[in-house]
């Protein structure tokens, strides 16, 4: 597939410090696996290639707030996640606690995240884009190409990966 401009995006799933920093809940689990696949630099290679050639950037964040454990059923990996508190955040509108928290943006990636062109999608609660406005934000910007990527390559990633397939996109690389 060729990438071309207008119509190709990168999209990251979960780039956050409980699946990418030392310091997330995560990290004991993953961490191996993070370091010896140079995920964090693989991904910011990524960011840096993506806004040096003028393709968009969309970031779909993974988040839980307080409302989210009144669920009246849920999977193993929810419950664990819940549990451990990964990706939680204070509210939809707080962001009381967010800076440097689990839930928040690895600090390395910040640069790239906040220059006030990357999308920052609506956050997905369980793997895929089905219940966040990702699929939104790419159609209303022409977005049909997309680059996928993320640490969480068999869970995230590739839920994102088929829901994206599902409805037309074209993948160039994984």
């Amino acid at each position: 597939m060729t990438i071309t401009h207008g119509n190709t995006a990168l999209v990251i799933t979960d780039p956050q410090n409980d699946f990418l920093s030392p310091k997330g809940v995560t990290w004991r689990v993953v961490g191996e696996s993070v370091t010896k696949n140079n995920t964090v630099a693989n991904i910011e290679s990524l960011f840096k290639a993506a806004k040096q050639n003028g393709i968009p950037v969309f970031v779909s964040p993974h988040y839980y707030y307080p409302t989210d454990k009144g669920w009246h059923f849920e999977g193993a990996l929810e419950t664990l996640m819940h549990s451990i508190g990964m990706f939680d955040r204070t509210g939809h509108l707080d962001l009381e606690g967010f800076e440097d928290s689990g839930a928040d943006f690895l600090a390395r990636y910040k640069p790239y995240i906040e220059d006030g062109n990357t999308v920052i999608s609506s956050p997905h609660k369980v793997y895929g884009p089905e219940n966040n406005d990702l699929l939104l934000q790419l159609r209303k910007r022409g977005i049909d190409k997309v680059i996928l990527a993320g640490m969480s390559a068999n869970l995230c990633t590739e839920a994102h990966l088929r829901e994206l397939l599902e409805r037309g996109f074209a993948r160039c690389c994984r």
